[in-house]
């Protein structure tokens, strides 16, 4: 029998998280359509004892991944689940320190059926009640306009913290993100594996693929109508800070390449501009969370970075960033340009006939 939606969880040496977070939110979920695949690349088989011998009532696997990092452990957990469940039709993201209320996954499908979203965003809930300063910020952003999920034109992402059911998006998080499996199957769309280049996680490739998504495919992107997940987010992980800098200038430079490479003229110079300056402002604020002073090891991160975009230019693959050359597995690769309409596969020629 397949389930409506498949459930996927990437993991890394946080068997504790996922014992205590993720698995037992499903466990407590009303929408019991679904099925679990957790992709571990730990250095141990401790999750792999938390996901197999654990008295769950959902189905449960677990995989070793063959590949480290968040977006090709995703991109091959996709790949094994379409290959397994064939007519399942959604996937849902969720990270090993993020728990989901009961009624998410339900508020994933009714979303998905009800508003034919592409992508669904499942809105943070915050850990505790949300502080003065908190709301404040969030009212200057309902002033301006951004109290939702949304991306300004040089890729500074926000949200509000109460955002409304229903309400569009312009992307999601990786920690709770719902995805019509249309978009892998059709679409060919996948999380950017470039993005790992510096380290093993991939910093950003929740914002790409889902804002790619809506930007350039036309997907709509939706609140979910109910349900929320709390992120207990792990601390410690990423805090090198030359690698920090250059994965975040290496990574938003190819995102802004996919998004606005054929811009032209004034409007590209002025957008190149403010992205320019958010760029510096993002490694400088990078300082700040890092409580680090080390602004040496940040401008070699830079630099390093630079280097590798100049040689990624050079190779001029950037159609392929969200692409994904399959691995271990018979769906067929696209040899020939194509454009995506409806999540619909056309040739320029059968594009340009319609």
């Amino acid at each position: 029998m397949t389930p409506d939606i498949i459930v996927i969880i990437v993991t890394k040496n946080r068997a504790s998280a996922i014992e205590k977070y993720a698995l037992p939110s499903l466990a407590r979920s009303d929408f019991r359509d679904f099925a679990c695949v957790v992709w571990d690349a730990s250095d141990d088989e401790l999750t792999k004892g938390v996901v197999e011998k654990g008295s769950w009532n959902f189905e449960a696997l677990w995989f070793r991944a063959q590949r480290m990092g968040s977006s090709s452990q995703r991109n091959d957990a996709v790949l094994y689940a379409l290959d397994r469940w064939p007519l399942a039709r959604f996937m849902v993201f969720m990270d090993d320190d993020a728990e989901l209320s009961p009624d998410a996954l339900g508020g994933v499908m009714r979303t998905f059926t009800e508003r034919g979203a592409a992508i669904v965003n499942i809105p943070q809930k915050p850990l505790c009640p949300p502080s003065l300063r908190l709301r404040l910020i969030n009212g200057l952003k309902r002033l301006f306009g951004m109290n939702r999920h949304g991306v300004t034109p040089f890729l500074y992402n926000y949200g509000a913290w109460n955002e409304t059911p229903g309400d569009r998006a312009e992307w999601a998080s990786g920690c709770g993100m719902g995805v019509d499996a249309k978009v892998f199957k059709d679409a060919r769309a996948f999380l950017p594996e470039e993005f790992q280049r510096f380290g093993g996680y991939a910093l950003g490739e929740d914002l790409a693929f889902s804002f790619f998504i809506h930007k350039k495919m036309g997907g709509v992107t939706i609140n979910a109508l109910n349900g929320y997940v709390l992120h207990h987010a792990a601390a410690g992980a990423r805090l090198n800070v030359e690698n920090m800098a250059a994965a975040k200038w290496y990574n938003f430079h190819l995102l802004w390449d996919a998004i606005y490479g054929n811009t032209k003229g004034f409007k590209r110079l002025c957008l190149a501009l403010s992205f320019k300056l958010f760029m510096y402002a993002s490694v400088l604020k990078l300082l700040l969370r890092a409580r680090s002073l080390d602004i040496a090891s940040a401008l070699r991160g830079v630099r390093k970075a630079n280097d590798e975009v100049a040689r990624y230019r050079a190779r001029g693959d950037n159609g392929e960033l969200f692409g994904h050359k399959v691995w271990n597995c018979d769906l067929p690769a696209i040899d020939n340009p194509v454009f995506v309409k409806d999540f619909r596969i056309y040739s320029r020629d059968e594009l340009h006939e319609r």
